[in-house]
């Protein structure tokens, strides 16, 4: 399954670029006035020019940084780990295996109740947690975190139970490592080549 963050969390970025517009004609307008006093007038150019400077700076920082971040951040569930990619392409990938997952904590906020998301809390073995913020269906993902986890402990403890394979076969001549392929998870998770 693959998801990004529900689009509520673009709201403060929309909030913020109607504020700024708001600002920056409020001062523009004041910059318009005939009565400024002498040296506010003479320097009325330079005082336009540093607004628009500021307006900018308030628009890349406040607006479009915290949506493309948004835009750009995936999470990924497959039938073996969670994966968090942000940037384009794979830039920084951030991965969890799920035999490591021990509970799934929601929380949720006034806000993210209307809208059914929430922050899904992820303890994990290595005494950490990790949260995953503003989850689209956060009840639903959840749940399918969860049963991902059961049907992957479930696998591991049958093959552990399961009878010693044979001893293996002389090992080939050397050349390049086989690829093999993830499956494909009841989640609708891709499978992901890897040598090895």
């Amino acid at each position: 399954m693959r998801t990004r963050s529900h689009p509520r969390a673009l709201t403060g970025p929309i909030l913020r670029l109607m504020l700024i517009a708001l600002g920056t004609s409020y001062v523009q307008g004041l910059l318009a006035r005939p009565d400024l006093p002498d040296l506010v007038a003479g320097a009325r150019s330079w005082f336009v020019g540093l607004v628009w400077i500021l307006a900018a700076a308030a628009l890349f920082f406040g607006c479009l940084r915290p949506a493309w971040r948004w835009l750009n951040r995936r999470t990924l569930l497959t039938t073996r780990r969670i994966i968090q990619r942000a940037g384009i392409g794979a830039s920084r990938e951030r991965t969890l295996h799920l035999l490591s997952v021990y509970d799934v904590r929601m929380r949720q906020r006034r806000g993210q109740r209307i809208s059914q998301s929430g922050d899904l809390i992820v303890d994990h073995g290595s005494g950490g947690s990790w949260v995953l913020a503003n989850m689209p269906e956060a009840v639903r993902f959840r749940e399918l975190i969860l049963l991902e986890v059961g049907a992957l402990r479930r696998e591991v403890s049958l093959q552990g139970g399961a009878p010693q394979a044979p001893a293996p076969a002389p090992a080939p001549a050397p050349g390049p490592a086989p690829v093999r392929a993830e499956p494909h998870g009841l989640l609708g998770g891709r499978g992901r080549a890897y040598r090895g």
